[in-house]
């Protein structure tokens, strides 16, 4: 019985203090898992391969990102828009869905309409993106890495995982972000130790694709076997009238599409730049950097992205007293483990540092990593703002990351070329801290 009750109390302790949920808990195992994973894949890829081979390999990631000039910010507003009409709809014992006829014809015209679109898009990305980055991988005149195969290959199922998002995006707008961040652990473990055993089994630049393709089946797996009854309805026109999306999803859509693309530039531009003018070891160690500062990041906005469904259940039901304090609670939980983070990661490269560990040669100098840290950390903040607003199905940052996405796409291009991968940091930096969050508070 004591055991029981200090039980409950441990319970209680975690759900109001530190918000761990179901929801929240398996999040964190998955991105932990990623952190954790990409730590280890950090140390097999220092090991096994090249710096020129660390460098292609992390170009291909930043090339496959260019998904967000087909896909066109349509993923943030599924769950967002699905979560409206859940509050009218429930998940039946089956696994399929019941409830208001209504919402049930509008959920359906969502994801019939979503699925054509990403067919279509994954279809433009396979196409566009790989015969581009062909091209761009051919300039670097490297005759010594075969990269041609792994680079097809890699393309070609990661348009396999981007027709499989929206998919998932309707799941997690029903509140289903448990099953689906279990769903993503899984495949997560799955796919790095795949990606592990191609490195150790001297695979080089084919890990990559061994990674998408894994990940890829594992999720055509979730889908058509484990929740075939979810989606049963969608093979079906709505019974009837639908969600109009010229007047419902297009006002928001366009306007993430619009930060979607500069946000490449974000996010994404400075491993090109790097190989571009300095080379493929420098864009390994900035491309090894930014993985650990996304890590961290990743990790640090579990605590609000698993809140987005149910923000749009408050919305709907117009409890916005308890969506204020949910959101703050939150958006605190979050900065709280990002400041966190970036002290443990500081304080371990330094020691390292310290301490001529080799490895630590392939990352960027703790100087150049704590640029980037500290911007990381403003843009966490204004993505907490961005969760709340989208969450009414409303797009008011759009010019925040018009100009933020200009502005870094300038900046990193000129000071990327001329100072390298300081120069690239100190532009992440800047932005963040003088334009995004100023922008994103006062709006």
């Amino acid at each position: 019985m004591e055991f029981r009750l200090s039980t409950d109390v441990m319970r209680n302790f975690l759900v109001r203090y530190l918000g761990l949920n179901r929801a929240v808990v398996f999040s964190l195992l998955h991105k932990s898992w990623q952190a954790g994973a990409g730590l280890l894949g950090l140390v097999l890829i220092g090991l096994y391969f090249a710096p020129e081979v660390q460098g292609f390999y992390y170009t291909f990631a930043s090339l496959v990102a260019l998904q967000s000039f087909v896909e066109l910010g349509l993923y943030l507003v599924i769950s967002n828009a699905a979560s409206h009409e859940w509050s009218r709809l429930r998940l039946a014992a089956d696994g399929g869905i019941d409830g208001d006829p209504q919402a049930l014809s509008r959920l359906v015209s969502l994801g019939r309409f979503v699925f054509k679109w990403y067919a279509v898009a994954a279809l433009l990305f396979c196409v566009l993106a790989g015969a581009g980055g062909y091209w761009f991988l051919a300039s670097a005149h490297t005759p010594g890495i075969r990269w041609q195969g792994p680079w097809l290959l890699h393309v070609a199922f990661s348009a396999l995982m981007l027709w499989c998002a929206p998919f998932l995006s309707l799941l997690e707008g029903r509140e289903q972000v448990e099953p689906v961040a279990r769903f993503r652990l899984w495949q997560v473990i799955a796919g790095n130790g795949a990606f592990w055993v191609a490195i150790v089994a001297g695979a080089d630049l084919w890990a990559a694709p061994v990674l998408s393709a894994v990940s890829a089946a594992i999720c055509m797996y979730y889908l058509v076997v484990c929740r075939r009854s979810f989606f049963r309805p969608f093979f079906q026109s709505p019974a009837l009238a639908g969600m109009n999306w010229r007047l419902e999803i297009l006002p928001m859509q366009w306007r993430l599409a619009v930060q979607g693309v500069l946000n490449y530039f974000v996010f994404s531009l400075f491993t090109p730049v790097m190989f571009h003018y300095h080379g493929p070891v420098v864009a390994g160690q900035m491309g090894m950097s930014l993985q650990l500062v996304h890590a961290l990041h990743a990790i640090s906005s579990i605590w609000m992205l698993t809140k987005a469904p149910r923000f749009g259940v408050l919305i709907a039901r117009r409890e916005f007293a308890l969506l204020d304090l949910e959101w703050w609670q939150a958006a605190r939980r979050t900065m709280y483990m990002m400041l966190l983070g970036v002290m443990l990661m500081l304080s371990s490269l330094y020691l390292m540092t310290w301490l001529r560990y080799g490895l630590v040669e392939r990352a960027l100098p703790p100087s150049a990593l704590l640029l980037l840290a500290v911007g990381a950390v403003f843009s966490l903040a204004a993505q907490n703002f961005s969760v709340y607003l989208r969450a009414h199905k409303k797009e008011v940052l759009m010019t925040v990351g018009m100009v933020s996405g200009v502005l870094m796409g300038l900046l990193v291009w000129q000071l990327g070329a001329h100072f390298g991968p300081v120069g690239a940091s100190a532009s992440y930096m800047l932005v963040m801290t003088v334009v995004t969050f100023p922008m994103a508070l006062v709006i």
